[in-house]
């Protein structure tokens, strides 16, 4: 069975969205080839940060960090 895929944008997959008040954070996932994965942030629509890893699974493992680092000061999951 494949995962489905979520999508930010049209070059963009999301990971996970966090809520808190008005306001989401949205992490996603960008294949760029040869050159790696670029994670980046957006906060209300907003790229605020992002950086690029060799592979997938780091940068997913990073954003994973980040997530329990917001989760931990309130927000929450959110799709």
């Amino acid at each position: 069975m494949m995962a489905r895929i979520r999508r930010a944008g049209p070059d963009g997959e999301r990971l996970w969205r966090l809520r808190k008040l008005h306001s989401q954070i949205d992490a996603t996932l960008v294949d760029r080839g040869d050159a790696g994965v670029e994670i980046a942030f957006f906060y209300n629509g907003e790229r605020v940060y992002s950086r690029r890893w060799p592979a997938r699974e780091p940068g997913v493992a990073d954003a994973a960090r980040t997530r329990a680092d917001l989760e931990r000061s309130g927000w929450t999951s959110h799709w």
